[in-house]
């Protein structure tokens, strides 16, 4: 199967960090966020991926080239990219005709969650990996009954779990997509909040793996912390599920987090 990977955004909220490099290619614990995501895949058996890029498209395309470590890597310029992620996805619409993997270029995970995406027999346009155990306000809020998603939105309410930004798509999601877009819709969830009105976006529930969407300084040297510490410890990770409120996320305080020592690691976070 293949994967399609939106990297085309400015990461803004990086300030001073993303004015010379992109986002994707910060260091995280010494690897690059992309290089750090391309594992992540390989790992669960992905051969070829497809990188939207736009915000400084030469640089990443330099920074990991057609192949890495095994994986064919394609490009797709979104000429639109400023306009929001919609239309990110919808460049890569003449390129993806089968069953895809869909993640974003900022979100660090753990592999069991494609794994877990790559398991399910849905036939639905989409299905999304959510997340019961977390919720802060930056994240994409989602209501879902009986495996299907009723609403999507960062200001939805009532909500009973969030987005992680992992998806499995077929092709079907670009015919939503193309409709947001003529609705003058601009991000992806609006394409799913669509599909789902028409009972073709499912959830995959992967509460207690491991995310992390990265947005801000604040959020790299998080998961650094949580990076390096699961690096040094050869049996246990201790980080099983998180809680972080953006907003108000320092270094030393304001952080929830749901720690677990007694859980045997599972999984390992490629590096």
């Amino acid at each position: 199967m293949k994967a399609l990977i939106l990297a085309a955004g400015r990461g803004s909220r990086f300030g001073e960090l993303t004015k010379e490099k992109h986002k994707t290619l910060l260091p995280v614990a010494g690897v690059p966020l992309l290089e750090r995501i391309l594992q992540g895949l390989k790992e669960v058996g992905i051969r070829e991926v497809w990188i939207v890029v736009g915000y400084k498209a030469d640089m990443i395309k330099k920074g990991i080239g057609t192949s890495y470590d095994g994986l064919k890597i394609n490009y797709i310029y979104a000429k639109d990219w400023e306009r929001g992620n919609l239309y990110s996805l919808l460049a890569a619409k003449k390129f993806l005709k089968d069953k895809f993997i869909l993640c974003m270029s900022d979100h660090l995970f753990e592999p069991k969650i494609v794994k877990k995406l790559l398991n399910t027999n849905s036939n639905c346009a989409v299905t999304l990996a959510v997340d019961r155990t977390r919720c802060s306000p930056e994240d994409t809020k989602v209501l879902e009954h009986n495996g299907f998603i009723i609403k999507i939105g960062k200001k939805i309410n009532p909500s009973n779990c969030v987005d992680t930004g992992f998806f499995l798509c077929s092709p079907k999601i670009f015919k939503y997509a193309t409709e947001a877009a003529k609705k003058g819709m601009n991000e992806l969830s609006d394409a799913i909040q669509l599909a789902a009105i028409h009972r073709d976006a499912r959830v995959v529930d992967v509460s207690g793996c491991f995310w992390a969407d990265i947005d801000t300084k604040q959020d790299l040297e998080y998961v650094e912390r949580i990076l390096l510490y699961s690096q040094r410890e050869e049996e246990y990770l201790p980080i099983v599920t998180c809680k972080i409120s953006k907003i108000s996320m320092m270094l030393n305080d304001n952080i929830e987090s749901q720690i677990s020592l007694n859980q045997r690691k599972d999984y390992t976070i490629s590096s």
